[in-house]
């Protein structure tokens, strides 16, 4: 059996030409409309927003590992991730008996996808200066600054974005 290398000319004749022209026009017409969306499908509105909740939470999140301060999360988390982020600090705290005191240097946004309007994942770069108390003193254990590709979900509320989850994907050599 042998194949032709030719592509049979469509049916439709001149009416199947115009309405392959017509569709044409649209998908590009829709493309251009799409301009105002990043390389990673967000809207810049999106971007923005997240961006400014994440430089809100960030310094927050620093001072609940700090100084036990969780009401301050509340801003720019969801309830839930909010008792995650007490639990954790509780943790190394009784587990581990150490106080962590971070001060974030810088982040930057990777990547922002939106999708159903209101679920966002986004991957940031985090630089952290961390220091490691003995819990209850101030007795410095070790001290670093430490960067991290970290990995959010965020949920559109009535009040605008907040962080459902947070989790490090990765922790560079420092």
């Amino acid at each position: 059996m042998s194949r032709s290398l030719h592509r049979r000319a469509p049916a439709g004749g001149t009416a199947g030409a115009a309405l392959r022209s017509l569709l044409a026009i649209s998908c590009v017409a829709g493309l251009a409309a799409c301009g105002e969306s990043g390389p990673d499908g967000a809207s810049e509105e999106d971007r923005l927003a997240i961006e400014a909740v994440l430089t809100d939470y960030l310094p927050k999140l620093g001072a609940a590992y700090a100084e036990g301060d969780f009401e301050g999360l509340a801003s720019g988390a969801v309830p839930k991730e909010v008792e995650t982020v007490r639990r954790r600090v509780y943790e190394l705290e009784t587990g581990e008996s150490r106080t962590l005191r971070p001060s974030l240097q810088s982040f930057e946004i990777e990547r922002v996808d939106v999708w159903r309007y209101s679920n966002a994942a986004v991957t940031t770069l985090e630089v952290w200066d961390i220091q490691s108390l003995a819990s209850g003193t101030e007795q410095i254990l070790s001290s670093a600054t430490d960067r991290y590709r970290v990995r959010y979900q965020f949920k559109r509320r009535d009040e605008g974005w907040k962080v459902i989850d947070r989790r490090i994907e990765y922790q560079f050599e420092s």
